[in-house]
C-alpha cells in the first residue's frame, strides 16, 4: 500500500497539471473567439457541445471513469470557455482587453452575500486585478460609477420568486450611468457548518431573518428541534459560525459562499421554492458595443401618452411588427414635478441589438408614440443556464 503522504503528493502534481491543461484551453479558445470575430460567427454551438459531451462519455467509461463525473466536470469547462469567449469578443469589440485592472461596486460589507458572488462571477474573466467596494446601500453602489470610482456598479433587481426590486428600477431610472451588462445568480440557500454531521445533531442555526423564512419548510420538517439565531447577513452568519468553532452550529447561505469562512455544505437547495434565481444588472458610465454575433439585450424606460385610449398597446404591436421579443414590462408609478398622478413609468427587456435595423425602427416610431422614453442600455444577454456555470 502507498504512503498517503506520497499519494497527496502525487494527486498535487496532478493538479497542477490539469491547471495548465486548462490554461492551454483557454488560449486556443482566444484564437476561436478572434477567428468568431472575423467571420462574424455565434459563440455557442449546442450541437458541437452534445455530440462533443457523447464522445467524451463514451472515452471516459473506457477508461473506468463514471459518466457523471465526465459530463459534470465538462459541462462545467464548456460553461467557463463559452463565457470566456464572449467576455474576449465583447472587450476586443470595445477596444479593450481582458488583461487590466478593473473595480466593481456591490450591496454589502462583507464577503460571500450573493452580492458579493454576482460581483466575482461578472468579473470572473478579467485577467488583472479586480477591487471589490462594498456599499451600504443602492444609491452608494450608483453613485460610485457615476464619480468614477469604480468601473462597474452590480445591483439585484429581480427574483424569479419575489419579483422586481422597486427601489432599484426607481434608482435605474434617473442614473447617468448606462446598462452594461446582467449576472443570473441562484440562491441556493444551503446548510453549512464546520465539518459534515447528521442534521439531528445541529443545536444552533445562524442566519439573516429573509433566509430563515425562506427555508422554513426544511427547518421545521428536519431541524425543528435547533436554536435559530438571527444575524444581520448571512456573511455575518457564516462569520460568527467560524468563530464559534462549535461543530454543532450551523448557517444558512450559499454553498459557494462557505469557501470564504472555511465552512463546508451539509445540505443544499434546502428553500421553499425551488430553481430560485436573482437576477443583477450591471451599470458602467460607458456605454458599450455588443457585436452582432453575439446574443444581445436591450432595456428601456418609457411612458405613454395617458388620456390616449390603446396607446400601450400601440406602442407594444410596434415591437411585433418588427419580430421582436418583448421579454418583461414593468410599471411604476411616475414622479411628475406637474403634481399629475396616476402616471406610469414601464421598464422593459427587449431581445434585440440596439445597433440593429429592426431596433433603430422601433426607436424612430417610439418616439412619437410615447411622452418619454430613455435607453437604459445594450448588452450581452444571458440566461438561466449561465448562473449553472
Amino acid at each position: 500500500m502507498r504512503d498517503l503522504k506520497e499519494c497527496r503528493v502525487d494527486i498535487d502534481s496532478i493538479d497542477q497539471e490539469l491547471l495548465k491543461l486548462l490554461k492551454k484551453r483557454l488560449e486556443v479558445a482566444q484564437d476561436i473567439a478572434s477567428y468568431k470575430i472575423e467571420h462574424n460567427q455565434g459563440i455557442v454551438d449546442k450541437v458541437r457541445e452534445n455530440s462533443k459531451l457523447e464522445k467524451l462519455i463514451k472515452e471516459g467509461q473506457k477508461l473506468g471513469i463514471s459518466s457523471m463525473m465526465v459530463n459534470d466536470i465538462f459541462k462545467n469547462i464548456m460553461a467557463h470557455t463559452v463565457s470566456f469567449e464572449q467576455s474576449y469578443i465583447l472587450e476586443q469589440a470595445n477596444l479593450k482587453k481582458l488583461e487590466r485592472d478593473t473595480s466593481i461596486a456591490y450591496l454589502g460589507k462583507q464577503i460571500g452575500t450573493y452580492s458579493h458572488l454576482a460581483a466575482t462571477k461578472f468579473t470572473e474573466n478579467f485577467v488583472g486585478k479586480v477591487r471589490m467596494d462594498g456599499c451600504d446601500s443602492f444609491s452608494e453602489i450608483i453613485e460610485k460609477v457615476e464619480d468614477s470610482q469604480c468601473e462597474f456598479a452590480i445591483l439585484p433587481i429581480e427574483n424569479s420568486s419575489s419579483g422586481s426590486i422597486n427601489e432599484v428600477l426607481d434608482l435605474i431610472s434617473t442614473t447617468k450611468a448606462t446598462m452594461t451588462g446582467e449576472v443570473f445568480l441562484p440562491i441556493d440557500h444551503s446548510i453549512l457548518g464546520l465539518k459534515d454531521l447528521p442534521l439531528e445533531e445541529i443545536s444552533d442555526i445562524y442566519s439573516h431573518p429573509q433566509p430563515i423564512a425562506q427555508c422554513s419548510t426544511f427547518i421545521q420538517k428536519k431541524l425543528s428541534h435547533a436554536k435559530i439565531h438571527y444575524t444581520s447577513s448571512t456573511s455575518d452568519a457564516m462569520a460568527q459560525v467560524a468563530a464559534l468553532q462549535n461543530p454543532k452550529a450551523v448557517a444558512i447561505a450559499s454553498k459557494d459562499s462557505g469557501q470564504f469562512f472555511n465552512l463546508v455544505s451539509l445540505q443544499t437547495d434546502i428553500a421553499n421554492h425551488k430553481n430560485n434565481y436573482t437576477r443583477f444588472v450591471v451599470f458602467s458610465m460607458t456605454p458599450i458595443v455588443v457585436p452582432q454575433n453575439l446574443s444581445a439585450k436591450t432595456s428601456m424606460i418609457f411612458s405613454v401618452k395617458k388620456y390616449e385610449p390603446g396607446s400601450l398597446i400601440k406602442v407594444l404591436n410596434i415591437f411585433k411588427e418588427n419580430g421582436i421579443n418583448l421579454l418583461k414590462l414593468n410599471s411604476r408609478p411616475k414622479e411628475s414635478a406637474s403634481g399629475e398622478i396616476w402616471e406610469e413609468i414601464f421598464f422593459a427587456d427587449v431581445l434585440a441589438n440596439l445597433d440593429s435595423p429592426q431596433m433603430q425602427n422601433i426607436i424612430s416610431k417610439l418616439n412619437d408614440l410615447t411622452t418619454y422614453l430613455k435607453i437604459l442600455g445594450c448588452y450581452l444577454s444571458l440566461d438561466h443556464s449561465s448562473a449553472k456555470i
